[in-house]
């Protein structure tokens, strides 16, 4: 199955083309539907690379220490905001030590924070997370040049 994302001239008359070189001695079955973004991919490509931007330039936390400080202290208190979570959050990770928090949230795979977001969760998550670092560090989107 071929799907084509058409968002400007060239790509509609790529899809075009496409529809006129057709063999018509096939049946052929045709859906048009509105593009949507996978929020999960996007966002979570674009924190990976922001998060590996902060080590890079702070130098005293790997890209994983950093990934589990933003979890901690910008997702959690955005999926707390969700009462059951709240409650088992307060319930089970609330006491432990801060370090121990920090631990779980820097070890891949053992507490999902950002998988568990909604988009707007996700936006907001992001803006804290370049909100905290504007003063020391300039977050980048993949492909910006410096300064832009």
């Amino acid at each position: 199955m071929k799907q084509l994302r058409i968002n400007n001239q060239y790509t509609l008359n790529a899809a075009i083309s496409e529809l006129t070189d057709l063999d018509l001695n096939k049946d052929w079955l045709i859906s048009i539907r509105p593009y949507k973004r996978d929020r999960s991919l996007e966002f979570n490509a674009l924190s990976h690379v922001w998060y590996a931007q902060v080590a890079a330039k702070e130098r005293e936390y790997t890209a994983g220490q950093v990934k589990g400080f933003c979890k901690l202290h910008f997702g959690i208190p955005i999926l707390r905001t969700d009462s059951e979570f709240g409650e088992l959050y307060d319930r089970i990770f609330k006491p432990m030590p801060y370090e121990m928090k920090l631990e779980i949230m820097s070890t891949p795979g053992l507490f999902d924070v950002t998988s568990l977001m909604k988009t707007d969760q996700m936006s907001l998550y992001m803006d804290h997370i370049q909100h905290y670092y504007a003063d020391r560090v300039q977050l980048l989107y993949p492909g910006e040049p410096p300064g832009y």
